[in-house]
C-alpha cells in the first residue's frame, strides 16, 4: 500500500509539470508571448530599482531560450518524479524551476485588490508543491521494501 500511495503522490506532484510543458509546447507563441509580457510587467513595477533595469536588459532577450530550458524542465522533470526514475533529481530541477517562476509570475507583493489575493494564492500554491518537491528530494521515490507490522 505503501509504494501506491508513494506513486500517488508523485503522480499528483508530477502532472501539473508535465500538463503546462506540453501546453506551452503546442502554444508556443502565446507562451512565449506570455512570458516577455510578464517580465516587462514586473520590469515596469520595479522600474524605480536600478538593479531591475539591468537585469530586465539582460534577460529579456534570452526569453525564448529561457521558455525552451523550462519546458524541458517541466517535461523532463516531471516525468522522472512520476516514473520513478531519478526521481531526487527530477524534484531538485523543478524545485529551481519553482524559485524565478513563482518570484516572477507570482509577485502579489506589487499588486493590488482582488489580483493581489489571486495571485497570493497561486504563490501558495507554488510554495506548497515546492514542498512536495522539497520532500521527494528527501526520500526519493518511497520504500525500497513494504515493511510488514509485527515482524
Amino acid at each position: 500500500m505503501q509504494k501506491f500511495i508513494c506513486f500517488l503522490g508523485r503522480l499528483c506532484f508530477s502532472i501539473i509539470f508535465i500538463v503546462a510543458g506540453i501546453q506551452k509546447f503546442f502554444n508556443w507563441d502565446a507562451s512565449e508571448q506570455q512570458l516577455v509580457n510578464q517580465m516587462l510587467d514586473v520590469l515596469s513595477k520595479s522600474y524605480h530599482q536600478g538593479w531591475a533595469q539591468g537585469l530586465f536588459d539582460k534577460i529579456l532577450p534570452l526569453a525564448p531560450t529561457l521558455l525552451v530550458v523550462g519546458t524541458i524542465i517541466e517535461v523532463v522533470g516531471g516525468l522522472l518524479v512520476l516514473l520513478g526514475i531519478q526521481v531526487r533529481f527530477g524534484a531538485f530541477i523543478l524545485c529551481l524551476f519553482l524559485i524565478p517562476t513563482t518570484l516572477l509570475f507570482h509577485n502579489f507583493w506589487v499588486l493590488q485588490g482582488s489580483e493581489q489575493q489571486l495571485q497570493m494564492a497561486m504563490f501558495l500554491k507554488n510554495l506548497s508543491i515546492f514542498g512536495g518537491g522539497l520532500v521527494l528530494l528527501a526520500f526519493g521515490k518511497g520504500p525500497k521494501k513494504i515493511k510488514v507490522e509485527g515482524k
